[in-house]
């Protein structure tokens, strides 16, 4: 196993981000201390200009290939096993084993440890095969003695290893993966470093992919609160130097974990591959082959405009096509084997005095048809009126095989008439894709905007830009060029909602606009979306494919249109310099629970008692390291179009605008122009624990540039959407003037 040492002189030495983030002297290779440290880290701001980490495609599929020929044998059996048992459980442990594939590449941990790794995350819930299928498909909370049964996953998951292992740390990383870092239970269980590096390592991913998936009772979190997350688990459950590794990881590299990669994965695992762990072949990949008939049964299911379900005899879904997600805001991976029950998909009657009995299991006992008209709820919007019919689904044998669902939206007719009335004018349409134009996605996008600053619902917006597409115009002509485009827009128009707005913005770039959507929906949506037109041939470009990068973001507090559209094409341009054909998600880290105008009434009623429209000063709390902080702070700077004026030790002036009006009305052409001035200051919040309690003060003063300005009656709204903006860029917490 590595020494944890190693790992230190690892972080210190041979990972400093672009901004030379973990802030090393030049001599010794120690870390300054204090303001000196930050100002150092500050004076990269100067180099604004993006440096992602190189990756290029021969050592990315080097590394995947590496991941694929990790010599499993009879451990991919009992992975078959598992996803027999429960495919959710094993499409976590898959996505899990490649996070610490990824990050065991990136610590320099040697093959055998990293192989190890590998094994033991594609295996640590192995132990699920033998938990009652009734506490595993329950799609409701469990109760503490269901939970007491989960709790026995590791033990469950060893006793099944050691009949085809006998390595003691292998079953040692699964054991105690579920181990708290610094536990307050009297038990015999290691603690802290004692804890097995995979263990620990294994501990983060494994919390991190389930808080960034979908599940029936909560919806995936974004990126950015995941990690906030981590980060204030860090010293208690979580190894704090690791949770800031991993952090920092994902900061260089965050489209990490690509469906493409999964899929590649699978198809490469070839028979034959055995080491000295195990001791049998693989089984064949024949059976994932998709037969014409399957091909046909997807495309039908596809294309309906009902949503359609399948359970098998017992009740436990099988499919949830795409028109159940759009209906329920469930996706399919969240819902999928789990047992049906009205609550769990959200439908109820219309009538609440009427019994609400389950339809399924009505219809699996009586074997015959059951119709009527119910809701399906959603959060955060009004009920969709819908018509729900269950049949039996028999065979030539005696017995009920399973049922299908099939539900209505009885309210589709009257959205589609606003649509058509709202959307499909000429004037707004691009003429070549019959997407909408650039001029009417900017009117849209500030009315949604100024829906969502006013605690309305809120939006995540998807960047598509194709690559290479200066080569396919020289290589095939400018007509095929504009097939491709067409074609592109086509693919996106099939994968939109009604209530969605598609727009050629320029050139090869499209953006979709989700209202709804959260980061995790929209960043799934776009991976939907991106396979499908990596699986489309052109007859233009001799029947090639085209791929496409995407970027991803969600509105967040002090949002304009300009910077989420800046943050989107932040996150496609990541997408492009990181290898292309990706999908890469930004922003949305602040607490989704602080609606926006719980803000205005805490903090900003303090400003604006306290200020006389002539400057903001306000104190930010970041829960990240400095390093961290500043760069986030980077972002924030990009999306805005801000100018640095200077960096001076720890301090930092940047000139920019703000664009606001009262009242939620669009004021699209009135800008103020202001002075930020930041001083930043790492905080140990107990020195006893400087890993795990490290925070950054950030000082914040606004000032406008024009005198003229100073007394405009918007300054303040001005001073609230910069210090909003930036709070959201540094998941921070704002200090009123009482609580500093």
């Amino acid at each position: 196993m590595t020494d944890p040492s190693a790992l230190n002189d690892f972080s210190a030495e041979s990972h400093s981000l672009p901004l030379g983030t973990h802030g090393t002297a030049e001599s010794g290779g120690m870390v300054e201390e204090g303001d000196g440290r930050v100002g150092q880290l500050l004076a990269g701001l100067q180099k604004i200009a993006p440096n992602p980490e190189s990756h290029s495609p021969s050592n990315e599929t080097r590394f995947e290939n590496q991941l694929a020929l990790v010599r499993l044998g009879m451990a991919t059996s009992l992975f078959y096993s598992l996803r027999t048992k429960h495919p959710p459980t094993a499409a976590h442990c898959l996505r899990v084993s490649l996070y610490c594939s990824t990050w065991a590449v990136r610590l320099g941990l040697d093959e055998m440890t990293r192989d190890r790794l590998e094994v033991a995350a594609l295996l640590h819930d192995l132990g699920k095969i033998g938990i009652p299928d009734r506490i595993l498909r329950k799609p409701g909370k469990l109760t503490v003695d269901e939970q007491l049964t989960m709790d026995c996953c590791p033990s469950l998951g060893c006793e099944i290893l050691r009949g085809c292992t006998n390595d003691a740390e292998l079953l040692d990383i699964i054991r105690y993966a579920s181990t708290w870092f610094e536990s307050r239970r009297h038990d015999e269980s290691p603690r802290r470093d004692a804890i097995p590096l995979g263990s620990r390592m294994l501990a983060i991913v494994d919390a991190f992919d389930a808080m960034t998936t979908d599940s029936v009772y909560r919806p995936a979190m974004s990126r950015e609160r995941a990690i906030q997350e981590l980060v204030e688990g860090s010293g208690t459950q979580f190894d704090p130097e690791l949770a800031l590794e991993f952090h920092r990881m994902l900061e260089e590299r965050p489209e990490m974990l690509q469906q493409v990669v999964i899929d590649r994965w699978l198809q490469q695992l070839k028979p034959g591959h055995v080491d000295g762990m195990w001791g049998s072949g693989l089984p064949s990949n024949d059976a994932q082959v998709s037969t014409r008939d399957q091909l046909f049964y997807q495309q039908l299911l596809g294309d309906l405009r009902e949503g359609v379900i399948f359970t098998d005899g017992e009740g436990n879904i099988t499919h949830w096509n795409g028109i159940m997600e759009q209906l329920t805001g469930i996706a399919a991976d969240a819902i999928l084997s789990q047992n049906w029950s009205n609550e769990c998909v959200r439908l109820r009657q219309r009538d609440d005095e009427q019994p609400d009995a389950c339809l399924v299991k009505d219809c699996l006992a009586s074997g015959v048809t059951i119709a009527r008209p119910m809701l399906i709820e959603q959060p955060d919007a009004e009920p969709t009126p819908v018509h729900v019919q269950v049949s039996p689904v028999v065979g030539v044998t005696r017995g009920i095989h399973g049922t299908v669902i099939v539900v209505r939206d009885l309210s589709e007719e009257a959205v589609l008439r606003e649509q058509v009335a709202s959307l499909h004018h000429q004037s707004t349409r691009d003429p070549l894709t019959q997407s909408a134009n650039s001029a009417w996605f900017d009117q849209v996008i500030q009315e949604h905007v100024d829906i969502a600053d006013e605690g309305g619902q809120r939006f995540s917006l998807i960047t598509c830009d194709l690559d290479q597409f200066k080569k396919i115009n020289e290589s095939y002509g400018h007509a095929a060029g504009d097939e491709a485009l067409k074609s592109i827009a086509s693919i996106l128009d099939s994968h939109s909602r009604d209530v969605d707005l598609l727009a050629r913005y320029s050139g090869e770039e499209f953006l979709l606009l989700t209202p709804g959507c959260d980061n995790a929906m929209a960043a799934r949506r776009a991976e939907v979306i991106r396979k499908a037109l990596e699986s489309s041939p052109l007859s233009s470009l001799a029947f090639a494919s085209m791929t496409a990068s995407f970027g991803v973001t969600e509105y967040q507090s002090g949002d304009t249109p300009h910077t989420i559209i800046a943050r989107s094409k932040r996150a496609m341009m990541r997408a492009k310099n990181n290898g292309r054909n990706r999908v890469v998600q930004l922003g949305s880290g602040i607490n989704s629970n602080q609606e926006p105008n719980e803000s205005k009434k805490s903090w900003f009623s303090w400003l604006k008692s306290n200020q006389e429209s002539q400057a903001s000063e306000i104190e930010i709390i970041s829960p990240v390291p400095v390093d961290v902080t500043i760069e986030k702070l980077r972002g924030f700077i990009a999306d805005h179009d801000a100018e640095i004026i200077n960096v001076r030790e720890n301090h930092v002036s940047l000139k920019l605008n703000a664009s606001c009006g009262p009242g939620g009305r669009r004021r699209v052409d009135q800008r103020i122009a202001m002075k930020a001035e930041m001083t930043l200051s790492e905080l140990d919040i107990d020195p006893a624990k400087p890993l795990s309690c490290k925070r950054t003060n950030v000082h914040l003063q606004l000032r406008s540039v024009r005198n003229r300005d100073r007394r405009s009656a918007e300054l303040n709204d001005c001073f609230r959407q910069v210090t909003a903006s930036l709070n959201s860029y540094l998941m921070g917490q704002i200090l009123t003037g009482e609580s500093s």
